[in-house]
């Protein structure tokens, strides 16, 4: 601004100062008395004189403001002086020191947004917003700053840096201003630094930034159709997707070039205004897509067309008598007839057999003809089991997309209809409206398809027919908290299946999980003999599945991977490895096994190309082995299982179920002789298809319900359920059936509406605006602080999360506007807290709710005991003799406990434990331990106590109120631990949720240790604004004697006492691990740069 003459940086300056100062003006406040009574009152206006210095006491160039406030402010047409309250800290001096690093923030901020537009480059290099122009030389003019960090270090608090400042600041010296210019020319020069070809960067930057952009190109990629392919292609797999999901799809088929993101997500706000994507909330996080509401939609007109247009006819010289009865379900199908039906029922893979078996041999006695569709490969090959299915046409389920024959009037019968997609069943449901065909969708209670189409037929009106026949025999339940100790026992007892010669699978979920149960086993199977020593190490392929979609993502593709193509004329594959992935071209450099390389673009790709991950693969004799693909020389298909013989470095002998002869396969080292093979031993939930084998299976909890059990049930007669809960837990979820809501239904659901078309506007009109989303994103961020923070405090907070264009005036005026609306809460003057402050109302309602539900508790239930006995007191402290007698004597719904580090909490659960214990069994409640942690979870459970997290017991619960059920806590008494790291939001769900069901909370924890997760801290709002029962654990015992004395020091915030005791112990009197690092001092002070080393 100064040395390469550019005035217009001044300007910024100016304009940034005015307005940093009138966020200040707008704190200025007086006092005045009212009733006798002195308080605070904002006024908004100051009188003040500004003027700018250009240079430092070190005779520096430094643009800087001098604002000179007058002590006077106007208060109803009065002249007053400004507040000051250093007690009460609503005066005017106290907030401004309080804003002060906020009132920096802003200035920069708004001054960063203007050297922009001027066409200068900014980078931001410190804390709180600091910025400068790269390649300016800064070093060279920066005595001052060197100073003070040479006086108190690079780590200095922002108080000891003010205080440098003052004792290393020189007087006033007068320099004459062309001698001063001229030294900072020469100094400028010596750096080599050329001022006015950086002016004149900067100004064809600006220049290029206001001229329209030009047309873009049209050999260009489409942004709009990379945009629908991404959304088709997430369609296909999820009902719901976030944002990012679109966003990484998208930029993953768009080439890599400058402003792909944000040609992106210009095409994603396109899409939401087409209605491609419907926004499921109002920050544009979640979204479904117009292609899954309009299949919906369509599902449920065929479904009614069918119902009401499609006959089924009965051809009596067609007819082949039955060789049973029906059951209820079948016998009322017979006599009905309907066009469509879903015929529900459970009973594993004998039941499905069953259950279509039933269904064709009715088709067949009415005179029609019969197409059976299979959910899979292997239930196709479950169905081709029983003799009266043998001679039936029973195609795929890929069979729908593929182009399906129907004939007309037939019946279509499908095996696990649930796992329909909604686009295969558009395709069933069409066919069968063009040619009469009456269908029968069995639901056999698995996890459904994306869509839940059977859920969409059931809302166009399509009748259930309960089939009861199948025994599903109920899993038996393994408990085992610890994950290694619970998969050492599955280990355990598979390899003991296995080795009795008994049909075994072992399952759980994800392909890690998977790994690390896989090295369980095969570490049992070697110590129990079924394993040969020594193993070899193959090269396998393992498939990545490409469809129409996912194979044009560049991210599909890594170097190293396989890929393989079908050669009509040779009728075989192939083979090639990737070489290189090219983002600019969007291209895939392949090598064949000769070294020849060849460049596909990856927009070529089409259904004759294949993709596979090669593998490292140990193989020992005895190993089990699932074939993934085609292996030359062999007959198998995926999903067949090989058994190993023997072993060498050269070849292995496999046995193949089903044949006499075992077969010989080359042991690959490399990637152009790989099998495709991989190990065998464990599988996914529900992958293969038995009568008779004993399935041993570990399931998460999220995915523990009916579904998942009837899913398991399909893969064996015996299901032995491996579980981190409790036996009584787990039988529970299991019997829970999971509830799934139509699309459309969730639409109107979340905009209130009862019209599709006007919940689909609702939504899009609601999204937040550029200025909304940023606010929103910086609550959370303030609130981690405090829940009550300035206007100025949020501005310059906002603006860090802004999106380009959005400046302090849009962001002031949403503020302003969400005052009016009540969602943000204005409160000019807060005693003890300062003035001008806001407080989010969902932040005010929620603690407003935990506030309410334990006022609502008191004397709300009946106490545990009405005496708690002396005998099981004994041994306690007084404070947790306290808490233990008001936990079980109280009649509150809700109690909390205080209890500071070392205090024994855990002591005090188990000696309530050991009370409740005593009661009779008709009396005793079910104690459930609920923590923010997994940690705090394993503490409670070594004490006795059946615990889980806070967050998988708000899901359970609400999981349980969404499909209708109305959770019955009226004998439960829940503890609630680490309650200091809980927030508002969970807390208030949980203490609503506690409250709905009749049961009891106590929550403890410690305010002065661990802080809340998310924002709030409702554990100290209850002890001091709550009207609910505390009991204080003070008495430390567990801690190392001579320390003792500085924790109950802490306790009563006397620090330097706490500190003093702690100097005079000597680091070697602290137990610590042997060759643990140690201190020369009990007290010392560290630096962050020493931390960092």
């Amino acid at each position: 601004a100064m040395l390469g003459g550019d005035k217009r940086l001044i300007d910024a300056h100016n304009q940034a100062v005015d307005f940093a100062v009138r966020q200040v003006e707008a704190l200025a406040s007086t006092r005045i008395m009212t009733d006798g009574q002195s308080e605070t009152v904002l006024t908004g206006n100051l009188v003040m004189a500004l003027f700018n210095h250009d240079t430092s006491r070190d005779q520096e160039p430094q643009l800087h403001t001098h604002a000179v406030v007058a002590n006077v402010t106007q208060h109803n047409g009065e002249w007053k002086t400004l507040s000051s309250d250093k007690v009460g800290k609503t005066g005017f001096i106290e907030n401004v020191y309080a804003n002060q690093i906020a009132f920096g923030r802003l200035y920069r901020e708004k001054l960063k947004e203007q050297v922009e537009a001027l066409g200068y480059e900014t980078e931001v290099v410190g804390k709180h917003g600091m910025w400068e122009m790269p390649g300016v030389p800064v070093e060279a003019f920066s005595g001052r700053s060197q100073a003070i960090r040479e006086a108190v270090g690079e780590d200095a608090s922002l108080k000891s840096r003010d205080v440098a400042a003052l004792d290393t600041r020189k007087s006033k010296q007068h320099v004459d201003p062309e001698v001063r210019m001229a030294e900072w020319m020469q100094t400028l020069k010596e750096t080599g630094f050329d001022i006015r070809a950086y002016r004149d960067a900067a100004d064809q930057r600006a220049e290029t930034r206001t001229q329209a952009p030009g047309p873009a190109s049209q050999d260009g990629p489409d942004v709009q159709q990379a945009v629908t392919q991404a959304i088709a292609g997430l369609s296909e797999r999820k009902v719901q997707f976030t944002y990012t999901d679109v966003l990484a799809r998208t930029v993953g088929i768009l080439p890599p070039e400058n402003g792909v993101i944000e040609r992106a997500r210009a095409g994603i706000d396109e899409a939401i205004s087409r209605e491609q994507l419907i926004p499921l909330d109002r920050e544009k996080g979640l979204f479904t897509s117009g292609i899954h509401v309009l299949d919906e939609l369509s599902v449920r007109a065929l479904s009614r067309d069918i119902m009401k247009q499609n006959r089924v006819t009965v051809h009596p010289e067609k007819s082949v008598p039955r060789t049973a009865g029906y059951s209820d379900a079948v016998s009322v199908l017979a006599q009905d007839r309907p066009s469509l039906a879903i015929v529900s029922g459970q009973g594993g893979a004998a039941g499905q057999r069953e259950r279509v078996a039933e269904l064709v041999m009715m088709a067949r006695e009415q005179g029609r003809e019969v197409q059976i569709i299979a959910a899979d490969r292997r239930s196709q090959m479950n169905l081709k089991q029983d003799e009266r299915l043998s001679g039936e046409l029973i195609t795929g389920r890929r069979q729908l997309l593929e182009g399906m024959a129907f004939t007309p009037g037939s019946t279509v019968i499908v095996d696990q209809g649930e796992k329909l997609s909604l686009k295969e069943t558009l395709t069933l449901l069409d066919g069968a409206a063009r040619h009469n065909v009456q269908v029968l969708i069995t639901d056999s209670g698995q996890r459904t398809g994306t869509g839940s189409a059977l859920m969409a037929m059931k809302d166009a009106g399509v009748n259930t027919y309960r089939w009861q026949g199948g025994e599903q025999r109920p899993a038996t339940i393994i408990s085992e908290p610890d994950r290694n100790v619970r998969y050492a026992r599955l280990a355990g007892d598979f390899v003991a299946s296995v080795k009795a010669g008994e049909e075994s699978v072992a399952q759980v979920s994800g392909v890690r999980e998977q790994a690390i149960l896989t090295q369980a086993i095969r570490s049992e199977l070697k110590t129990q003999g079924v394993l040969g020593h020594p193993e070899v190490t193959m090269t396998a392929l393992s498939p990545v599945w490409l469809d129409s979609r996912s194979r044009y993502l560049r991210d599909m593709y890594r170097p190293g991977m396989v890929m393989e193509q079908w050669n009509p004329e040779t009728r075989s594959h192939d083979r090639y490895v990737i070489d290189r992935v090219t983002a600019q071209s969007h291209s895939l450099t392949l090598r064949d096994a000769q070294g020849e390389t060849q460049v596909v673009r990856i927009s070529s790709l089409d259904s004759s190309w294949s993709l596979f991950r090669p593998e490292k693969m140990p193989v020992a004799d005895g190993e089990r082995l699932r074939v993934t693909g085609k292996i030359p020389g062999l007959r198998v298909s995926g999903g067949d299982r090989l058994q190993v013989a023997s072993v060498s470095e050269d070849v292995m002998t496999v046995v193949v179920p089903g044949r006499a002869e075992p077969a010989t396969l080359p042991v690959a080292d490399s990637p152009f002789t790989a099998l495709k093979l991989e190990n065998g031993w464990v599988e996914t939930p529900g992958h293969s298809v038995s009568d008779s084998a004993t399935v041993f299976a570990s399931v998460t909890q999220m995915a523990m319900d009916n579904a998942t059990l009837n899913g398991l049930a399909r893969s064996g007669r015996d299901v032995r359920l491996y579980s981190s809960l409790d036996e009584t837990r787990t039988a529970e979820k299991l019997a829970r059936h999971p509830s799934f809501t139509v699309v459309s239904e969730q639409i109107k659901a979340r905009a209130g509406e009862t019209l599709l078309e006007s919940a689909i506007s609702h939504q899009k009109s609601a999204l937040h605006t550029p200025a909304q989303q940023a606010i929103h994103l910086a609550l959370p961020v303030l609130e981690s602080k405090n829940l009550a923070f300035s206007m100025v405090d949020l501005l310059t907070e906002a603006k860090s999360f802004a999106a380009e264009g959005t400046g302090f005036t849009e962001l002031g005026g949403e503020i302003n506007a969400q005052i009016k609306r009540g969602d943000l809460l204005y409160v000019d003057v807060a005693k003890g807290y300062g003035t001008g402050l806001l407080v989010s109302r969902a932040s005010y309602e929620a603690e407003k709710s935990i506030l309410r539900h334990i006022l609502e508790g008191k004397e709300a239930v009946t106490p545990l005991m009405e005496r708690v006995p002396g005998e099981l007191m004994e041994t306690l402290t007084s404070g947790q003799r306290a808490a233990t007698r008001m936990i079980l004597e109280t009649s509150d719904r809700f109690t909390v406990v205080q209890g500071y580090a070392g205090v024994g909490k855990t002591t005090q659960f188990r000696a309530v434990m050991s009370a409740v214990n005593m009661l009779p069994a008709s009396e005793r409640p079910r104690v459930v331990g609920l923590g923010p942690t997994h940690r705090a979870v394993g503490e409670m459970r070594s004490a006795g106590v059946d615990a889980q997290t806070l967050a998988s017991f708000l899901h359970d619960t609400q999981l349980q109120q969404r499909s209708g059920e109305t959770p019955d806590f009226s004998n439960t008494l829940f503890l609630l631990d680490e309650s200091s790291m809980v927030g508002n939001t969970d807390m208030a769900r949980a203490y609503a949720l506690i409250a709905a069901g009749g049961g009891r909370a106590v929550a403890s924890g410690d305010t002065d240790q661990l802080q809340a997760i998310a924002p709030g801290q409702p554990f100290r709002l209850q002890q001091t604004r709550s009207a609910a029962d505390v009991a204080i654990m003070k008495e430390i015992v567990r801690q190392t004697p001579e320390l003792r004395e500085a924790v109950y020091s802490l306790i009563n915030r006397d620090v330097e006492r706490a500190l003093s005791g702690l100097e005079s112990v000597k680091p070697s009197q602290v137990p610590r691990q042997e060759g643990a690092w140690a201190p020369e001092h009990s007290v010392t002070e560290f630096s962050h740069s020493q931390e960092a080393k």
